[in-house]
């Protein structure tokens, strides 16, 4: 019995160590970035450059802010693609009482007509409150996964091109701790609450358009009647913007989707373009940043997460070819993060994180929000009313949630989210 002893201690131990470090390996982020806390204070560099004209009031804002939006295609994101001519060409209902009777699920073909003889095709789910008696609020939250995965429904259309891997259930042990590890709402997002506390839901798989794939994206590109070998060709961020655009066109047709209420969710990357789709496209009302990280709403001179070089090697398609330029010197970026905030201003912007999700630079998301938070005052409108990370304040159209553990979507994220929409919705 003594001799088994050894046996059963290691044993043990390679049940306890195994998942934690199965968890690590399918992590976009290195180990030594989990075992990191994100600063309490935000402390770190000072954002730079400062915001140009702020001093001359919201005519010297004004006055610099199209050379702000040039320098952003030309450095990070590319060219936006032309708007073209949306039109639904198919309408299905799906199920009159979704979600335990608290929806109604509709399948829209969406077709945009782009000059060159370019093309593109969505399905477009959207879910209203079934107890609305007005136009409803909208949360467009696009999609990795598809549309199945996403809401859960296999009656919905399968995907139209690649996806993840993790995309896949297998049932393995492995991919149940992963789940829990990111979070039970990083895949499909609490779709019955949402539609609970009165918003309605515009979901997509942006691989319809824009597969997230390096190999894929010059015919991404091709397909948009775009010249992919052009310096300022968009890159994946660039065009899943445009898509949220494109969808808000569709929406816009929709007499129960009020059309003075248009919000985008995006986690992670997807946060990236909803930053994008704000900055660019002044319909959307709200965005909710989730883990936006680098390219997104953290400081890239902060030296803290995803540096350039490591962005860039490992997404070349995510952004135009320039920013790769900037590879082991940041610090000569003529702009910043908190110049893509700024742009959004006086709308509502919301970003989110999470203490251990160092790699994608809490602090330097924080710092980027006070920079850039003076920008709506010049419009009458409160900017960042929060002097901490972790005391979030929706009072302000500029707030910063954060919470416990690492990279993913989690249910106080949703309730964060939601507590937000209710103040912006309440403000209006």
């Amino acid at each position: 019995m003594t001799g088994s002893r050894p046996l059963l201690r290691t044993s043990l131990f390679l049940a306890l160590i195994l998942p934690l470090l199965g968890g690590l390996a399918i992590s976009c982020s290195p180990v030594r970035y989990i075992m990191m806390t994100a600063s309490p204070t935000g402390a770190g560099p000072v954002a730079e450059p400062p915001l140009e004209g702020l001093n001359n009031g919201l005519s010297g804002w004004l006055e610099h802010r199209p050379e702000i939006a040039d320098q952003i295609s030309e450095t990070l994101y590319g060219a936006a693609p032309p708007d073209g001519e949306t039109h639904i060409n198919e309408r299905t209902l799906i199920d009159a009482h979704a979600y335990h009777g608290a929806g109604r699920l509709e399948l829209l073909t969406i077709t945009i007509r782009l000059p060159n003889e370019g093309r593109g095709e969505i399905d477009l789910a959207l879910i209203t409150p079934n107890d609305a008696d007005a136009p409803s609020p909208v949360i467009l939250i696009p999609s990795d996964c598809g549309l199945q995965a996403q809401l859960e429904r296999p009656d919905l259309p399968p995907n139209r091109n690649p996806v993840p891997s993790y995309c896949t259930p297998s049932g393995s042990w492995l991919e149940a701790y992963a789940s829990s590890f990111f979070g039970e709402y990083v895949v499909s997002p609490p779709i019955e609450q949402i539609l609970r506390r009165g918003y309605a839901v515009a979901a997509w798989h942006e691989s319809d358009i824009a597969p997230d794939r390096s190999s894929l994206h010059d015919h991404t590109l091709l397909s948009l009647g775009l010249d992919p070998t052009e310096q300022d060709r968009p890159g994946v961020i660039g065009v899943w913007a445009w898509m949220m655009s494109r969808v808000a066109d569709a929406l816009l047709q929709d007499p129960d989707i009020d059309g003075e209420r248009l919000s985008v969710m995006g986690h992670s990357r997807r946060a990236k373009a909803a930053l994008l789709a704000g900055a660019r496209d002044e319909r959307f009302n709200a965005i909710i940043a989730h883990q936006s990280g680098t390219g997104g709403a953290s400081l890239h001179r902060d030296n803290l997460g995803e540096p350039v070089s490591s962005i860039t090697q490992n997404y070349p398609h995510w952004f135009v070819p320039a920013y790769a330029e900037y590879a082991e010197r940041e610090e000569e970026l003529p702009l910043d993060a908190h110049h893509l905030l700024a742009l959004i201003a006086p709308r509502s912007v919301l970003l989110g994180n999470s203490w251990r999700d160092v790699w994608s630079d809490p602090a330097g998301a924080w710092r980027a929000a006070e920079a850039a938070s003076p920008v709506w005052p010049l419009y009458g409108a409160d900017g960042l009313n929060q002097t901490r990370l972790a005391d979030m304040d929706v009072s302000g159209h500029l707030s910063y949630h954060i919470r416990p553990a690492t990279h993913g979507v989690r249910a106080e994220d949703w309730d964060a989210f939601l507590a937000f929409m209710d103040a912006q919705d309440q403000e209006e």
